[in-house]
């Protein structure tokens, strides 16, 4: 770390463990080489499936429209337009909600070892929008953590971690 002069350093965190563990490393070098940090958490609105959160909004939605059992087409279609935009904002107020939390954490450390700090909190697709920062902001390191081990104790990449492992502008410190 000597030869190296850190300016910049993007912590890209989802607030997981494996995160948590990079943004104390990412910290600590910021720390020890008056580096800034960019905290950086990214709001993914396109994640499609069926969560325990698409279950809550089918839930609320219907409660709230009271829906009956002797719908038209046209009234479902109207429902289900409706329980979407529904369940669009609840979704994106709780992940930026998610967002401000998880990037406190890292403010929090570098209140505490004495870095300065920048909170962006972003929506779009996370592997993308990190390569997008760390290259527009010219950053010296990129540091995120990893989905660790599968339940089969073998080691693996997220598919984020991945995609920013082999397209990084930048040197990496990955974290598991």
């Amino acid at each position: 770390m000597a030869d190296k002069e850190y300016k910049k350093i993007l912590i890209a965190t989802d607030g997981s463990e494996n995160a948590q563990k990079a943004a104390r490393s990412g910290v600590k070098i910021a720390a020890l080489s008056g580096a800034k940090v960019i905290a950086l958490y990214v709001v993914e609105m396109e994640t499609v499936g069926v969560t325990p959160e698409a279950v809550h909004r089918d839930y609320v939605a219907s409660m709230k429209l009271a829906v009956s059992e002797h719908m038209t087409r046209e009234q479902w279609s109207e429902f289900a337009r409706v329980a979407d935009d529904m369940w669009k904002t609840e979704r994106h107020k709780h992940l930026q909600e998610k967002g401000s939390s998880v990037t406190s954490y890292v403010e929090e450390l570098c209140k505490e070892m004495g870095a300065e700090v920048e909170i962006r909190i972003e929506e779009g697709h996370p592997a993308n929008l990190i390569l997008d920062v760390a290259e527009k902001e010219n950053v010296d390191l990129l540091v995120i953590g990893t989905l660790g081990k599968t339940a089969d104790g073998r080691f693996r990449f997220g598919s984020v971690a991945e995609k920013v492992i082999r397209n990084s502008p930048t040197e990496l410190l990955v974290v598991r």
